[in-house]
């Protein structure tokens, strides 16, 4: 199985397990009850004026956040920082820092 297939299958599955994630925490009525997005985990709080400038979808940076850190996936914002666009997804105790171009990490830090 080349590299290629074998990450596109990873990403896909990835992607399944974010949507069946979210749609379980829809229906559990998570949240604090007001319908704003910023609540919902995994979805794109700030910064969707930015989502024409990523190359990189949100699953696919939230798979590569996956990769750096465990726990649950809470709020995910797109920062701009000198010119380049970065998707912020924290994970567990961790704030993961993907670049929104190539999909790398590029920055773990611990959340107070």
């Amino acid at each position: 199985m080349s590299k290629r297939l074998v990450i596109l299958i990873s990403v896909a599955v990835a992607a399944v397990a974010l949507a069946a994630g979210g749609a379980a925490f829809a229906f559990a009525g998570g949240g604090h009850g007001d319908g704003s997005d910023s609540e919902k985990p995994g979805a794109l709080d700030d910064g969707k004026e930015l989502v024409p400038q990523a190359k990189v979808k949100l699953a696919q940076a939230v798979a590569a956040a996956r990769t750096a850190a465990s726990g649950k996936v809470g709020q995910i914002d797109l920062e701009s920082d000198a010119g380049k666009v970065f998707y912020e997804v924290d994970v567990g105790n961790r704030e993961v820092r993907v670049d929104a171009s190539s999909g790398k990490v590029v920055s773990v830090e611990r959340q107070s």
